[in-house]
């Protein structure tokens, strides 16, 4: 259950990168905040989707943040940015070792 929500939760955010700003939900916080957060619980979906494979799922949130910058492109009134790029990176990367740490405290408690 856990895949299909991540996959979801994936496209989800695909479309909305790509999407005109005014069909964006509106932020909380600040646009850094928003992003960072967004690849730290989407990387800790896939943490928990594919436990047995961190480093895929690190490298995939690297490249998928690199990605989604360059997806920018596309959009004509939204330009990538290399620092965008890094904090989505770190955030994706963030989420993974978090998502690793509670799995490890879940199987330490079934032991």
């Amino acid at each position: 259950m856990v895949r299909v929500i991540a996959w979801i939760s994936l496209a989800t955010m695909g479309f909305l990168a790509l999407a005109p700003l005014r069909w964006r939900p509106r932020a909380i916080a600040t646009a850094n905040v928003d992003s960072l957060s967004m690849f730290v619980l989407l990387s800790m979906l896939f943490a928990f989707s594919y436990p047995d494979d961190r480093r895929v799922v690190a490298i995939f949130c690297i490249v998928g943040a690199i990605v989604s910058e360059i997806l920018l492109l596309i959009s004509p009134r939204r330009d990538p940015r290399v620092n965008d790029a890094l904090l989505k990176a770190l955030g994706g990367l963030t989420g993974v070792v978090i998502g690793a740490v509670i799995l490890q405290i879940i199987s330490f408690g079934h032991r």
